[in-house]
């Protein structure tokens, strides 16, 4: 029997096993009836990636070569977000085609090898209303136009004082990632109030950045989770304006810090759920328990990589029991019990996830394997 004999149905089996675009492209110009049962078969694609993903919604990009535009857009009619990153070598002018012609296009993964090479300009957006979520390397301060569908934007190589100048149009972001680069210095602007941001992630490499970024998060009223990585030992901020409405807090240290220059900061967010203080920290039994009178209502406490403590886990629980509380406590580098608990929360690389959900998706990875977005779907 020749392949083309095959049923419909044992077609769409073996295009099961077909992930890589290049492979579905040459299938579909084959002739009409592969043609008709691939589009049937690639309805289903929600994400194209440049990163082998065996999800049956997922399609892998691989090429070096302009894409045919068309084909792309008849291919996959319910597209969600779709990957352009370096090293790929595609021509803006159709990934910009692509933007605009893809009507359930949500989200695009855009950007070069560095802040030099921003890729994708901003000012070809605007003509796709439908988009939500955005990667790019570098956030021009001159931009013009406002981006007020978009709802997540995770930037590579720029600074948050760069995006403080450019924040105002943005009106409705609901998550800001920041993966800050140390040789691009911004001076520090007045960003507007982020009424609508709930999720706020970035990476510190400067000391001056420190300050400027529990300012920006005073900033934001609606905020309840935030991730921040400190390549420093200055911990600095305005004690007199609190956030209630914060419930998750990550911070990874990579220099040693004392309970002294946290307690006070911690005491900016009384009604914290979840904490994790991660890397090199020194805590006494004591500081544990302080921290556990600070707040009232935690019921998780992650200090992995931290040090000085010396009672058994088993002492805080007798403790927690006492006292009427249920706390969930991490203490181990290496703590199995979080997979036990939290088994959707493995550290795995993942830049698309599904479902806005913080604490899911982000709350125990590091920092470099946060996802670029949470897709709502």
């Amino acid at each position: 029997m020749l392949i083309n004999e095959l049923p419909d149905d044992c077609l769409l089996a073996i295009l099961d096993y077909i992930q890589d675009l290049q492979d579905l492209i040459n299938c579909f110009k084959v002739f009409e009836k592969w043609r008709d049962i691939i589009v049937h078969y690639t309805k289903k694609i929600k994400y194209l990636r440049n990163q082998p993903n065996y999800s049956p919604d997922y399609v892998y990009l691989h090429l070096k070569e302009p894409i045919d535009v068309t084909c792309l857009s008849t291919l996959f009619p319910n597209l969600r977000i779709a990957e352009f990153s370096y090293p790929l070598e595609v021509p803006i002018e159709d990934i910009v085609k692509l933007i605009r012609d893809s009507e359930c296009l949500k989200g695009i993964i855009h950007y070069g090898a560095n802040f030099k090479d921003p890729r994708l300009d901003f000012e070809s957006i605007p003509e796709n209303v439908s988009l939500e979520m955005l990667t790019t390397g570098y956030i021009d301060r001159n931009m013009s136009g406002i981006y007020e569908n978009v709802k997540q934007l995770h930037l590579l190589f720029s600074s948050l004082g760069l995006f403080e100048r450019v924040a105002h149009r943005f009106p409705n972001l609901e998550r800001l990632r920041i993966h800050a680069a140390e040789d691009l210095f911004e001076q520090p602007s007045v960003a507007p109030v982020m009424a609508n941001l709930k999720i706020f992630e970035i990476n510190l490499p400067v000391d001056d950045w420190v300050t400027l970024c529990f300012s920006f998060m005073d900033k934001c009223p609606a905020l309840q989770s935030a991730y921040i990585r400190f390549e420093s030992r200055r911990i600095v901020f305005n004690h007199l304006i609190k956030n209630a409405n914060l419930l998750d807090l990550v911070i990874q240290f990579n220099e040693q810090i004392g309970w002294d220059k946290i307690r006070g900061l911690i005491t900016k967010y009384p009604n914290l759920k979840h904490l994790a203080l991660r890397g090199n920290t020194y805590f006494t039994d004591e500081d544990i328990m302080e921290l556990l009178l600070v707040l009232p209502k935690l019921t998780l406490l992650d200090i992995r990589g931290s040090y000085g403590f010396t009672q058994a886990a088993n002492h805080f629980q007798d403790y927690f029991k006492q006292y009427g509380r249920s706390i969930k406590f991490y203490f181990k580098r290496d703590d199995k019990q979080i997979e036990v608990d939290w088994p959707q929360s493995l550290n795995r690389p993942e830049k698309i996830c599904r479902g806005f959900d913080f604490m899911e998706h982000c709350f125990f990875k590091s920092f470099y394997y946060l996802p670029h977005f949470l897709d709502p779907i």
